[in-house]
């Protein structure tokens, strides 16, 4: 329980060199044999170093931060059972070093290859949530981002036409979640959106550059408008002298939203509805414009010549471009709606509220989990919060689980929201809940990376978006 809520550095690395190494990756990829779909990535850039000093992170914000983004819009009466598995399957993986670096434990490392697979997927999810975060509130002070599954957001309710999530061949070039940041004040708020690409890895950096190569073709692969999304791409490399940490940062705009606090709310109050939008393969004007990105070209005429030249490649590599899911340019506020609504009802599902959650569910999602008209609704549909808990004063509700240890004791996990943000989220009032995260974010610093757990049998996690784990031996 010490090892599990004790702040460690990351070691985190964002360099030029990398860039390049990274891209000569992907160069390398494009060929008769390899195909010719990286010809679609997207560029590349390293971070400025001021967005990565100082770093740290426990092994309980790591669950933490997992544990919310598996929180998955499932119709069964044991999804809160699978939300607490995510926070004990892993418990006994992470510690901090002698040098006061997260790390990876002995007992985590001495497993077979293709639990090491899942494992270092499922902390990469984890660690790459923490960095991205931490990077993005340091760029835009004042804002909280919360994570929505990507494939959950489009593909559990709001898109046509976008295919199953099981089928491999369209699921597999998207990226992994979307970071929605939001900005609630007195008299304006705001709405900016980045994807994220999560990548794991206990190999070494070669690996670690493969990965990238891959995340940088995944992450151009959701547009809005004529431009693609700003992306963080984080590779994880787990090791037991360190988890070592690589963030590339590829260009996009990010604004997607600005009005009033007033105006989000009613914004908010209303499903935006399905759209007919469909997936397809780039056209040739989507193509010739990303490799303009690509190449720096963007303020350079295009010759006949070069014109001819991008046209043969299109052509030749139409079998390897990968799917595109595009918003136009009067989506904009629809995407705003559909992943602020899904982040809402995400937090009430992870304090177990799915009474409150309901809110925030598509119509299509009701559907799928609605049953037959003969059959009544059963306990589960209206379970909502069930135990409260207090962290250094602060007042959490949420659920409670226990499972009993060989000597006698158990293990507790208690999971929930402060009270206060609960309230308002509850209530459909998302923008009161964004201000006050900002008024409790200072105050709550401890908590949040874990050191107001100085008891030896407990660790705690808190975070910005008001949610909070408590793993302790009772």
């Amino acid at each position: 329980m010490r090892e599990l809520g004790t702040p460690a550095k990351l070691i985190v690395s964002s360099t030029p060199e990398l860039a390049e190494q990274v891209e000569k990756e992907a160069r390398e990829r494009i060929g008769p044999k390899r195909g010719a779909s990286n010809l679609y990535r997207k560029p590349v850039y390293a971070l400025p170093p001021d967005l990565l000093a100082g770093i740290e992170s426990s092994p309980a914000e790591v669950l933490r931060e997992l544990g919310m983004a598996t929180t998955f819009v499932t119709a069964s009466p044991f999804a809160d059972i699978a939300r607490h598995w995510a926070h004990v399957r892993y418990c006994a993986t992470l510690r901090s070093n002698r040098k006061r670096v997260l790390a990876l434990t002995q007992a985590g490392s001495d497993i077979v290859h293709h639990h090491k697979v899942a494992q270092s997927e499922q902390l990469g999810v984890g660690l790459a949530l923490v960095v991205a975060k931490r990077i993005l509130e340091r760029k835009y002070p004042g804002w909280l981002f919360s994570s929505v599954d990507v494939d959950v957001a489009l593909a559990a309710g709001f898109v046509e036409g976008l295919g199953l999530i099981r089928q491999k061949s369209r699921a597999t070039m998207r990226p992994d979640y979307f970071l929605i940041g939001r900005r609630a004040g007195s008299s304006n708020s705001g709405c900016k959106v980045y994807v994220l690409e999560c990548k794991g890895t206990h190999g070494n950096s070669y690996h670690s550059r493969k990965q990238l190569a891959t995340a940088s073709l995944q992450v151009g692969c959701i547009e809005v408008g004529s431009k693609t999304l700003p992306s963080l791409m984080v590779a994880s490399r787990l090791s037991t002298a360190g988890v070592s940490i690589d963030v590339l940062d590829p260009p996009g705009d990010d604004e997607l939203w600005a009005g009033s606090s007033d105006e989000m709310d009613s914004l908010l109050a209303e499903d935006p509805g399905p759209q007919q939008w469909n997936s397809g393969k780039p056209t040739f004007e989507q193509f010739h414009a990303r490799q303009r990105e690509l190449l720096g070209f963007e303020t350079h005429e295009t010759s006949a010549a070069e014109l001819r030249a991008v046209r043969t490649a299109y052509e030749e590599s139409q079998d390897e471009l990968p799917v595109i899911f595009q918003v136009p340019e009067n989506g904009k506020k629809w995407l705003f709606r559909v992943l602020a609504r899904s982040a809402a009802h995400s937090v009430l599902r992870f304090a177990g509220d799915n009474t409150a959650a309901s809110q925030f569910t598509s119509p299509r999602t009701a559907d799928l989990q609605r049953l037959p008209m003969e059959e009544p609704a059963p306990d589960w549909h209206s379970f909502t919060v069930s135990a409260e808990s207090s962290f250094d004063s602060h007042r959490f509700v949420g659920v409670k689980y226990s499972m009993p240890l060989p000597n006698g004791a158990a293990l507790e996990v208690f999971r929930g929201v402060e009270k206060g943000m609960y309230e308002n989220l509850r209530e459909g009032k998302v923008g009161a809940y964004l201000r006050r995260a900002q008024g409790l974010r200072d105050v709550w610093g401890r908590v949040a990376s874990g050191a107001s757990a100085s008891r030896s049998n407990q660790a705690v996690s808190v975070g910005s978006d008001g949610t909070g784990v408590r793993i302790r031996v009772v």
